[in-house]
């Protein structure tokens, strides 16, 4: 029975091997800028193959010029203090895929701090004309961190799709929203997106034919009977 199992796992993983799932990638990620001095909307620093247009923009706060991604200011254009979003203050992402080719968003990572007591934020998409939440709400804190937004409750998307954070409950107007490179974001970046692209039509996952597998198992088989001839 050991002779058996000895023949059948190798082949068995072969044949499973052609039907693991494709792994998601960075469908777009931006590095830390000066956000004073940039243009916008500015292109992604890391773009996924097949993927046509990218956009990084911001709405309804200071750009602020600083060696990290930074926005904010006392009074006017500074953060949200109220516990309802604001939908002229955001700060957007934007992607469009290739003719021919979708994107099933996983999830949207940005690693951020704050400089005072409180700025919490979230995130919603153009999917449903930025009505609803994706993922959870998110606390900043004055000390950098990785935070991830969940994005698999969106179908795949084959057309343009804009991301956009919005603030709120900051403890003032004068809080100051940072944003770093680290190594735990994907390319590297302060922001990326990430998700799986393929082609509309299917067909990006290798996947083998039962006929194929039932002859992997028929050739186990045949090796276990030919080891019992022997013994």
């Amino acid at each position: 029975m050991k002779k058996l199992l000895t023949i059948l796992t190798p082949l068995t993983l072969m044949g499973l091997a052609g039907v693991a799932p494709a792994q998601a990638a960075i469908v777009a990620g931006w590095n830390s800028f000066n956000a004073s001095t940039a243009t916008y909307p500015k292109a992604a620093d890391n773009v996924g193959a097949n993927i046509t247009s990218t956009g990084l923009d911001t709405a309804g706060i200071n750009r602020l010029d600083d060696s990290v991604f930074l926005l904010g200011s006392l009074g006017s254009g500074g953060w949200n203090t109220g516990s309802t979003v604001d939908t002229n203050q955001y700060v957007e992402f934007a992607v469009q895929p290739g003719a021919g080719f979708q994107v099933d968003f996983t999830n949207l990572q940005l690693d951020a701090r704050h400089d005072e007591n409180q700025l919490n934020l979230v995130l919603r998409s153009s999917v449903d004309g930025f009505t609803s939440n994706l993922g959870t709400q998110v606390s900043l804190t004055t000390s950098f961190n990785t935070y991830s937004f969940d994005l698999s409750s969106l179908a795949p998307q084959t057309g343009p799709v804009q991301f956009r954070l919005y603030g709120l409950n900051a403890n003032s107007f004068g809080v100051y929203f940072y944003a770093g490179n680290s190594a735990n974001v994907a390319g590297g970046g302060f922001v990326a997106l990430n998700g799986d692209i393929t082609p509309t039509g299917g067909g990006a996952v290798s996947t083998p034919e039962p006929s194929g597998i039932v002859s992997l198992i028929a050739v186990g088989a045949l090796g276990a009977a030919s080891l019992r001839r022997r013994g």
